[in-house]
């Protein structure tokens, strides 16, 4: 039976639990309802995000009478500590942002801490609201041992992908088009080299935009069941591959060609952003989250295009993947009323909200909603691309728990000409088999 919802909003102040204490004094939503209560955590703290979560649950309680939604924000890594002891003890939410992957989902489901979804996602049409490869991000296993396939236990309402931004005034003044396959890219780069233009603004002090690169790289030569395997593990491939190798020398080769901002070693991931926006270079490569920013610093005069294929017409697999899903835990009293609720996170209404603050969804934007000849309609135009073919890849760093670190430095000595492409692939399958052996 459907029960009806009553939403009341009040400013949450402190609790009693020490789990209260790294919530976020923001406005909280407290539904209440007849001896029902739906407690609601998320990462969404602060921010647009955070408007979005609350517009909707205004919106909510105009529509429903009876019960009660505490809505209370935490910092990811506060979220990822707490989540599954208060699950634990009771005294957990009824939905929470589950964290995909081995950050929280996969020892929750082994400990059966949340409940499965697919019997909702017929309901609501959730398995035709995202594309396959994104579902499957928040997939295990029923014994919570294999990820990326069997059970639905959560379901994102926000998504990421890498691309390139570009100013539009650079590309005009030096007679580039936004290029349409890989080769067009690295002539186009050649081009701005050329005529003492940076090609690409980079920083690399954090490492982690270097597994972008890498990533959109080797993208173009891999296939969906290929990088599946490995980022899921579930077997059969390596990553001392040709393909690796490749993408490696081409990375390598991109740098010693100067496509590369000079320096980049000791400048910032946050400072690159702002250099470009400034006018230094003509690209940048970087994820969809700098939407907002860049707009709102470059107006009209920035673009945003996806990593060319080698072929017209051919997929290239995008870095990327989906916000961190909600699920719902075995604290829920009305499992039914929590995946309601879930539903209205994904909601056209929920669309809405997010193209007005240029956020990305993870389900396809109608074209009604996609302005033309802005960043975020270059955006949306390429997400929908990407989504409707199934073309999010993954971020590489996602293979073992370690495969960060090792990443990250082996990235830095291929860049730093003290390794090879060879060396590099080697490396990198060394963890991954050093993970598997343990997990055997």
């Amino acid at each position: 039976m459907r029960t009806s919802l009553t939403i009341s909003r009040r400013t949450f102040v402190g609790a009693s639990t020490a789990l209260a204490l790294a919530v976020s004094p923001r406005r909280v939503w407290h539904v209440q309802a007849q001896g029902s209560e739906l407690v609601f955590w998320d990462s969404n703290n602060s921010g647009g995000q955070a408007e979005i979560v609350e517009t909707l649950a205004e919106e909510f309680e105009s529509q429903k009478q009876g019960v009660t939604v505490e809505h209370r924000g935490f910092e990811t890594s506060q979220l990822d500590d707490q989540l599954q002891r208060a699950v634990q003890s009771g005294e957990g939410p009824d939905i929470s942002q589950i964290n995909n992957g081995e950050n929280s989902m996969g020892p929750m489901v082994r400990a059966g801490l949340i409940l499965p979804m697919d019997e909702y996602a017929e309901r609501y049409g959730w398995n035709d609201l995202l594309s396959p490869g994104l579902l499957a991000r928040n997939r295990y296993t029923e014994d919570g041992k294999a990820i990326g396939e069997g059970v639905l236990w959560g379901l994102s309402a926000t998504a990421e992908i890498v691309g390139f931004y570009y100013n539009k005034q650079i590309f005009a003044d030096n007679g580039v088009e936004p290029p349409k396959t890989f080769a067009d890219l690295e002539t186009a780069m050649q081009t701005f080299k050329d005529k003492g233009v940076t090609p690409l603004v980079f920083g690399n002090l954090d490492p982690w935009p270097s597994i972008h690169l890498l990533g959109e790289i080797h993208g173009t030569m891999t296939s969906r069941e290929y990088l599946d395997s490995l980022i899921y593990r579930w077997g059969g491939h390596s990553w001392d591959t040709d393909e690796i190798k490749q993408a490696a020398a081409k990375l390598q080769e991109w740098n010693q060609n100067g496509f590369l901002q000079q320096g980049f070693e000791g400048i910032n991931p946050d400072d690159a952003w702002p250099l470009f926006a400034a006018g230094q270079g003509a690209m940048l490569m970087q994820g969809s989250w700098q939407a907002p920013d860049l707009a709102a610093e470059m107006k009209e005069n920035v673009g945003f295009f996806l990593m060319p294929p080698r072929e017209p017409g051919g997929v290239v697999l995008h870095v990327g993947g989906v916000g961190i899903p909600y699920g719902i835990t075995k604290n829920a009293e009305n499992p039914d009323l929590a995946a309601e609720f879930i539903n209205t996170l994904v909601s056209k209404r929920a669309l809405e909200l997010m193209v007005e603050q240029s956020a990305l969804p993870a389900q396809t934007v109608p074209p009604e909603m996609i302005k033309p000849d802005t960043l975020a309609g270059d955006l949306y135009t390429a997400w929908n691309e990407a989504n409707e073919a199934d073309a999010i890849g993954h971020y590489m760093d996602w293979a073992t728990p370690t495969f960060y670190d090792t990443l990250t430095s082996e990235l830095q000595r291929l860049l730093g000409d003290q390794t090879t492409p060879e060396a590099f692939a080697q490396a990198l399958q060394a963890d991954y088999a050093r993970f598997l052996a343990e997990q055997s």
